[in-house]
């Protein structure tokens, strides 16, 4: 009876004053994720062109117990191909390369099978039909540790069989931008890095933002973390050689407030060009040249045209989402994962529209805690419960899943199966989810079951190579049997 009264207080609390300001407003969601471990890093909101509201939380370094600050740096992970996108049209702008001409017009080394079938402008919006690294099952951590020159990198995927008929579809992949980097080295002269920050962040003074490679020593720059049940344990390491052009940056909340700014004001890229980047990609995704150009929900009734993009990288998550009918920002970089990008983004998108915000308990951080002290089991039962108590906690299925691979991550197979299992019931049109639980049977050596998931992922995403190579593979060896 107590923990009801308790959460029934804590739901009126946190259902936020029409009397705030909109700073007191946001400021109290901020802290109400950090409070639920949902959220250390840097933050910044602004409307019609001026800062609202701007905040830091949690520390940027757990074993010295620095605190983050809002011109702390982070690793900014894909949110990087935004502006590796806006890079390369400058270099359009120059006349130095041409939307529609082909991989093989600037990388004559590239494999010919498909250098030649793929234009600037769909390795821009993903539909050249390049897989993502993924597609190799042990990439991580056997290939992303590793230093790889250019040409090593491009040699390791180049060849690779298409997910589709370049310009017919939509399929992510980061080794698209890998390319569309190379090729700017090429066409310039110039490094990535000296090219981005000669052409973008000198312009701008963005001068909390780079290139990062591990062997810097960057002043105010994050350590990355990743939340794990009952604590944090520090982020994996990957060499930035292989994520160049894709999410080797690093940048500040404020630095990417002068780039909204900049991408306003034309101040890099013409009217035009800039309008072709907005420009709504194929359908569901609608991705232009490096942004998702939708309109994006943030109430069940509620939706406004937007450009954004997540990232995600070792230890360091980040969200970006602009606003063009009201020239409005909503900016977060966080230095522990996983964290709830959608949640925490539509919460702040409600102040600025006035829409009442009411914050509810995760499902997932309460069910850590469960695990922690009684068990998978005794969690999944929990589950069951507070999905019916509406009233004081949501679910996110994003974090669900997340919350399966720390135990997969752990090695504990067995109890990653039984939330993976919970997950897969819950959530039977989520691939990522499908996928996850075919992973854990394949580990378990239940291979049959391995296969029914997999199939299952492709049924549910036709396009998720990962299913359909581990597919492939299960198949060819049972029938050596």
């Amino acid at each position: 009876m107590k923990n009801v009264l308790f959460l029934g207080f804590f739901a009126l609390m946190t259902q936020l004053s029409m009397a705030q300001s909109k700073k007191d407003k946001l400021e109290e969601i901020m802290k109400t994720y950090h409070r639920f471990n949902m959220f250390d890093g840097s933050v910044l909101v602004a409307e019609n062109g001026r800062v609202v509201y701007k905040g830091a939380f949690g520390m940027a370094n757990r074993e010295w117990e620095v605190p983050n600050t809002t011109d702390t740096k982070f690793m900014i992970g894909s949110v990087s191909k935004p502006i590796t996108a806006i890079l390369m049209l400058i270099q359009v702008q120059k006349g130095l390369v041409s939307l529609d001409k082909t991989i093989s017009d600037y990388l004559p080394e590239f494999s010919k099978k498909n250098g030649r079938r793929i234009t600037i402008r769909q390795l821009l919006s993903h539909s050249s039909g390049l897989p993502n690294y993924d597609v190799i099952k042990d990439f991580f951590p056997r290939i992303s540790r590793q230093y790889f020159t250019r040409e090593e990198y491009l040699k390791l995927y180049m060849d690779s069989t298409l997910v589709f008929e370049p310009g017919t579809h939509y399929y992510y992949s980061s080794w698209g931008y890998f390319t569309l980097g190379h090729i700017m080295e090429k066409v310039t002269g110039k490094t990535y890095a000296q090219l981005m920050k000669e052409d973008i962040f000198d312009k701008l003074d963005m001068n909390g933002s780079g290139s990062y490679y591990h062997t810097q020593v960057i002043k105010k720059r994050a350590s990355g973390y990743d939340y794990s049940l009952g604590g944090y344990t520090s982020s994996d390491f990957r060499d930035q050689s292989n994520t160049m052009g894709t999410g080797d940056l690093y940048a500040t909340v404020e630095d990417l407030f002068k780039l909204h700014l900049a991408i306003t004001n034309h101040t890099l890229l013409n009217e035009k060009l800039t309008q072709e980047m907005f420009t709504p990609g194929i359908r569901p995704w609608q991705y232009g040249f490096g942004w998702f150009n939708q309109y994006y929900k943030y109430t069940p009734a509620d939706s406004v045209f937007a450009n954004y993009h997540l990232g995600m990288t070792d230890g360091f998550l980040s969200f970006l989402i602009r606003i063009p009918s009201t020239n409005s920002l909503i900016v977060f970089l966080c230095n522990s994962s996983p964290t709830h990008f959608f949640g925490i983004t539509a919460s702040l998108m409600k102040v600025l529209y006035d829409k009442p915000v009411v914050l509810k308990q995760p499902v997932h951080k309460a069910m850590e805690t469960i695990i922690s002290t009684k068990g998978v089991a005794k969690a999944v039962e929990a589950y069951q419960a507070m999905k019916k108590d509406t009233a004081h906690y949501y679910i996110d299925w994003i974090s669900m899943d997340f919350l399966g691979n720390q135990l997969y991550n752990l090695k504990r197979y067995e109890e990653a199966k039984i939330l993976f299992e919970n997950n897969a019931a819950e959530f039977p049109q989520r691939d990522l989810v499908l996928l996850s639980l075919a992973k854990t049977y394949e580990m378990l050596g239940k291979k049959e079951d391995a296969v029914v998931y997999y199939k299952k992922v492709r049924a549910v995403n036709a396009n998720n190579e990962e299913a359909k190579n581990r597919l492939k593979e299960l198949e060819a060896a049972g029938a050596k049997r």
